[in-house]
């Protein structure tokens, strides 16, 4: 079967309870930067109205009093914004989920889970990939024991009929299976190795152009081992 991909539910749980509070954590972070930016502004406005009024040598000492009590009044309310943001992170919960559960729940339920269904599949192809590769080896044994006493036959009546002039040159006498043309290289051994070569490569990016993904491993014919 294809490779399953499962859904870390949990994590997404996680993700919203955590989003929920800090929704909430929001709104009283945003009245205490909207409170302090006031603050600023005030002391900004004092400061400009003091250094204009001795410039132009003007009284302004009721405007900067009602300034200063304004900054006074200002001052008390960025303490009760950072007073209510600090006992609101500390009062609204973490949620259900804790960070400790959730890599625990990933490590000791979630990762087996996936692995228990993940390991037969691959294991079957590495296995059938195994076998398969040792078989050709195997298949390549045996032709050349089938057949290799009749190709020295055929190297000697080549090699006689040029010595008694019936040809002008010795034929080059090739093994029936040995002289096999497979994964664009000659003879099952070297197949083999251009196999894992091409295997190395893929784990580099490069996929063979031929290349076609076997899902599942489905059946088998045995023979020699």
């Amino acid at each position: 079967m294809a490779i399953k991909e499962h859904e870390f539910t949990l994590l997404q749980d996680y993700r919203n309870e955590g989003a929920e509070r800090a929704a909430k954590l929001a709104q009283y972070q945003a009245d205490l930067t909207s409170a302090r930016s006031r603050l600023s502004e005030l002391q900004t406005q004092y400061e400009y109205t003091f250094t204009e009024s001795v410039k132009r040598g003007t009284d302004a000492t009721a405007q900067l009093v009602k300034i200063d009590d304004d900054i006074a009044l200002q001052k008390e309310v960025v303490t009760r914004r950072e007073r209510d943001a600090r006992l609101a992170h500390a009062a609204l919960p973490e949620g259900t989920i804790s960070s400790v559960d959730l890599v625990d729940e990933y490590q000791n339920v979630f990762v087996p889970k996936v692995r228990a269904e993940y390991e037969p599949i691959v294991h079957a192809k590495l296995k059938m990939a195994r076998d398969l590769l040792i078989s050709c080896i195997i298949d390549h044994r045996n032709g050349e024991d089938a057949y290799g006493y009749l190709r020295e036959e055929m190297v000697g009546i080549s090699k006689a009929n040029r010595y008694e002039g019936k040809t002008s040159a010795v034929m080059v006498i090739e093994h029936p299976t040995s002289s096999a043309k497979v994964m664009r290289s000659l003879g099952v051994t070297n197949g083999v190795h251009e196999v894992i070569n091409q295997v190395g490569l893929f784990t580099n990016g490069h996929k063979p152009n031929d290349f076609e993904y076997i899902a599942e491993v489905t059946t088998k014919t045995k023979g020699a081992k």
